[in-house]
């Protein structure tokens, strides 16, 4: 087996979009690479070298605009003008950030480059170097579908009637004439970075690798949408770093219900502390445990059968302790719950979180909520009375489980670079 390739991964500093590559690169170190490197933004080293693996930092001193991109005080894809505000922005830094790759890689060049699907710049600057790369994609929902159920509209199921695949149709459209507003009014500056087209000829989608598509789920979640052929599903890759940090305690007997709403949407999280205080009190037979999913809070804070934690991770063993996972539809989470087998209570918040609670609905694998505290009290009693959603739940990590990610990640590679 060829070991000896050097192997670059770059990801913005977001864990939902780090750690499955940083998972992919922790097998292939296991498997004798020893020549891997993650290019991100310095708030991700800490997690990429405690695995024995090195890193460069990318814009070191634009780190907080980077993260302010999605991590900002409100909601940014709920209207045409927070998107195209989001991609104005992204692009005032993509010029330095694709200098910097440049520089890297004309000093040192890789075999072949990983790259996020959020970070498509640093595809154009291995084509322009002749470098191979792949994407890396763990929501599918972002690729633009030809036939079949659009996201970006709300979340929208597949549909039942004439008039549903009307509606699809409508929905297609829409999506592909959003995406060309937005290269029209930003043309001169993607056409500067060497973006000079939406589609290559064959129809495909520039901002994906026209060679190897790493698919970082499983096809059996998504809808009968059409995939673009580089297409490869290797399975979820939903692992994050356990960090030394105090570990949740259950108590005998009880039922547990993990509240998470994952790293990107603060302003949401404080609206969630107020609904499940009151959720909390009219269930004061549960125990929740409430993470803000950040190592600031070092001990745990408990009002009365409400707990909170800075932080537990996302791994099945920790989500097996629970009755249900309320979360946000973030892929980390709604996997690893599957992986867990436990049904999903889901309180979508923005980005792809809509299309994903879709799916997880669609499949019967949990319940969409409109996060008012009645309607979560309501729907958490039929998710534990209504043993179908746990049942679905474990044929589904049944389904999961047949995935190797890592595995076939090696697999390709060699498949590729004989």
């Amino acid at each position: 087996m060829r070991t000896d390739l050097k192997i670059d991964f770059v990801a913005p500093p977001l864990a939902g979009h780090l750690f499955p590559q940083l998972q992919l690169a922790r097998y292939a170190k296991s498997q004798g690479f020893d020549q891997l490197r993650f290019y991100s933004c310095p708030k991700m080293r800490a997690a990429v070298e405690s695995a024995g693996i090195g890193f460069l930092p990318i814009l070191a001193d634009k780190e907080t605009e980077v993260i302010n991109l999605v991590c900002g005080p409100k909601q940014i894809m709920n209207s045409f003008k927070g998107t195209l505000g989001v991609v104005r922005n992204t692009l005032e830094l993509m010029q330095r950030f694709s200098n910097e790759l440049r520089n890297y890689w004309r000093a040192d060049r890789p075999d072949l480059v990983i790259v996020d699907f959020l970070s498509p710049f640093a595809g154009i600057v291995a084509d322009e170097l002749g470098i191979p790369w792949w994407t890396a994609i763990s929501s599918p929902t972002f690729i633009e579908v030809r036939k079949g159920t659009p996201a970006f509209l709300g979340g929208l199921e597949p549909p039942k009637t004439s008039l549903g695949r009307c509606r699809d149709a409508v929905g297609r459209a829409f999506v592909r004439g959003f995406k060309k507003t937005a290269f029209r009014l930003f043309r001169k500056q993607l056409q500067s970075l060497g973006y000079k087209s939406l589609y290559r000829e064959d129809g495909s989608e520039r901002m994906f690798s026209n060679d190897v598509i790493l698919g970082l789920g499983i096809p059996e979640l998504e809808f009968d949408n059409e995939f673009p052929k580089a297409m490869h599903w290797l399975g979820p890759c939903p692992e994050s770093p356990v960090f030394d940090h105090p570990a949740p305690q259950y108590e005998a007997g009880q039922k547990h219900i993990l509240v998470s709403l994952g790293t990107l949407v603060p302003w949401a999280k404080e609206r969630a502390e107020k609904t499940f205080r009151k959720v909390a009190g009219l269930l004061p037979e549960y125990i929740f445990h409430f993470t803000l999913g950040s190592t600031e809070l070092k001990q745990p804070r408990k009002e009365h059968n409400l707990h909170f934690y800075g932080y537990i991770p996302y791994t099945p063993e920790s989500f097996r302790n629970y009755d249900i996972i309320i979360n946000h539809a973030g892929i980390g989470a709604m996997y690893t719950a599957i992986l867990a087998g436990v049904p999903q209570l889901l309180l979508p918040q923005d980005f792809d979180q809509y299309d994903c609670a879709a799916r997880l609905a669609f499949h019967s694998l949990g319940l969409r909520s409109r996060s008012k505290p009645q309607s979560i009290v309501s729907q958490i009693k039929q998710l534990l009375e209504n043993d179908s959603y746990r049942k679905r739940s474990e044929e589904y990590r049944q389904i999961v489980e047949r995935y190797q990610p890592g595995q076939s990640f090696v697999e390709l590679i060699q498949k590729r670079f004989v």
